[in-house]
């Protein structure tokens, strides 16, 4: 089985060097230990934040061993500096057992994947709406609860709130894009387009949200003052 970098991605050149020497290594050392390679999250969806993002790598196995996860071990420890998160090895087996179990990563993976070598795992993969839609409003509720104890934990100081609420945007986003799913709607647009399409798709108002993404990709920063009544806002509105 041969691998190969996919063509040119939207992402910045010095990540998608680091692809290819990660794809090389990848040839020469794992060949015959896999059945593909998938490039996943957010540098193959072309939402990639220098600095703020991670590299995600699913290595599709057909055994798993402790031998593959050793293997694997060092090979994270090699590229972790590198903002790659620890490789998630799956079988084909785990792939079919795990879609109708986590169908809202499993749609993320499915819309937003980067085939590098072998065989695609997510080809004949089936998301069901009904799973679906309730891990997405069990994602969110529970969002809403972690936001108000990271705020008790932070005592309101506007470091802690920068930080959570940055977090937060991240972990909301897979649930408005699921929900979009459930609904019939496209959610496989870019971050930003994905929260400006609300209004018309889920008839709701995502300034805020839109504010937060902003604050996020180093486009612009709010006052000191200003971050406890953003956190109501996003509180309200989340």
């Amino acid at each position: 089985m041969s691998f190969q970098l996919s063509p040119t991605l939207d992402i910045p050149e010095d990540i998608h060097e680091l692809l290819v020497t990660y794809v090389k290594q990848i040839n020469q050392q794992w060949l015959a230990d896999l059945s593909g390679l998938v490039l996943f999250g957010s540098v193959a969806r072309g939402d990639f934040i220098l600095g703020r993002s991670n590299i995600n790598i699913l290595l599709v196995i057909p055994k798993l061993s402790v031998d593959i996860l050793q293997r694997a071990g060092q090979l994270h420890k090699q590229w972790g500096k590198h903002q790659f998160v620890a490789p998630l090895l799956m079988t084909e087996e785990d792939v079919l057992r795990s879609q109708s179990l986590f169908p809202l990563e499993f749609l993320q993976m499915t819309q937003s994947h980067v085939l590098l070598a072998g065989r695609d795992p997510f080809g004949e993969v089936q998301i069901d709406t009904t799973r679906l839609g309730w891990q997405c409003e069990q994602e969110l509720m529970a969002n809403v609860l972690r936001i108000r104890q990271r705020f008790i934990e932070g005592e309101g100081r506007v470091e802690a709130l920068q930080a959570l609420l940055l977090l937060s945007i991240t972990a909301v986003l897979p649930s408005i894009r699921g929900l979009l799913y459930c609904v019939g709607q496209t959610s496989t647009e870019k971050d930003q387009k994905i929260l400006e399409t609300l209004a018309q798709t889920l008839e709701f108002e995502p300034t805020i949200f839109l504010e937060i993404l902003s604050f996020k990709r180093g486009i612009s920063s709010p006052g000191v003052f200003e971050w406890p009544k953003l956190y109501q806002r996003y509180l309200d509105n989340l």
